[in-house]
């Protein structure tokens, strides 16, 4: 009775050691208190148009990079197709560590890091199809068509589906890798943070200097994928994956 405690303790002490910054209750309160700081400024106070503003006058006053193959074929269409690529290999070492072909200390990191990419990919295609918020280059103000909607003030008013910015997410969304790691290889979470969040950062730049989206649309790209990671990661079984992996294979 005694040995179990102690043991339940150590696990629990454990985790926390472990576990990443935004998997507390009060952290993830925190997340959200910034990026709603930060949408003030950038949707309220004119920062999302300033920032546009700048791009569009250096662009010569039209989105000349919209198009351009290293905007829209490299660093957009054949970013997204890397993305589904890489969650199919992980698919396939997933179903590797099942049949032990790898190590099964992977299962649950990689088991985890499957549902968190899936489930953030959807929940950004949702809220984009609901938004009702158009792109930079649909707007009047850049040669567009439609009047400007704020986000979070006309929640599916119009017909656009521009927010969050979904590029962008598919580099945010690998922040989930970092919280994979953190039960595996500790040392290896802050440099997969940083791939993370290095990559969101050039596709959301991509868009951005294509029109495509403003600047607080990246903003809560970057929190949706940190709070789904987190959550997932709160909740998911690590420690019951693992010892039932190793049970089995002792058999």
């Amino acid at each position: 009775m005694v040995s179990e405690v102690i043991n339940g303790l150590a696990t629990v002490q454990g985790n926390a050691k472990r576990s990443m910054f935004g998997t507390r209750w009060h952290e993830m309160l925190l997340i959200l208190a910034v990026a709603a700081a930060l949408t003030w400024p950038l949707q309220r106070a004119g920062g999302d148009f300033w920032f546009a503003d700048q791009i569009f006058r250096w662009e010569g006053g039209h989105w000349a990079l919209r198009d351009a193959w290293w905007t829209s074929t490299l660093l957009h269409t054949a970013g997204r197709q890397l993305g589904i690529l890489l969650w199919l290999l992980l698919a396939l070492a997933w179903g590797a560590s099942r049949h032990g072909r790898i190590s099964r200390t992977w299962q649950a990191p990689l088991a985890y890091l499957l549902t968190s990419l899936a489930l953030t990919s959807l929940l950004i295609s949702l809220l984009k199809r609901s938004s009702g918020v158009d792109c930079p280059w649909d707007l009047l103000r850049y040669g567009g068509e439609y009047a400007y909607l704020a986000p979070f003030s006309s929640f599916g008013a119009g017909t656009g589906a521009c927010f969050p910015a979904a590029h962008a997410a598919v580099g945010y969304a690998w922040v989930a890798l970092a919280f994979a790691m953190s039960h595996v290889r500790t040392r290896w979470r802050l440099l997969a943070l940083a791939i993370a969040l290095s990559i969101g950062i050039i596709f959301g730049i991509t868009q951005q200097l294509r029109g495509a989206h403003f600047l607080s649309h990246d903003v809560w790209a970057l929190t949706i994928c940190w709070l789904v990671a987190a959550l997932l990661a709160r909740f998911w079984p690590w420690q019951k994956t693992v010892e039932s992996s190793h049970h089995g294979a002792r058999r």
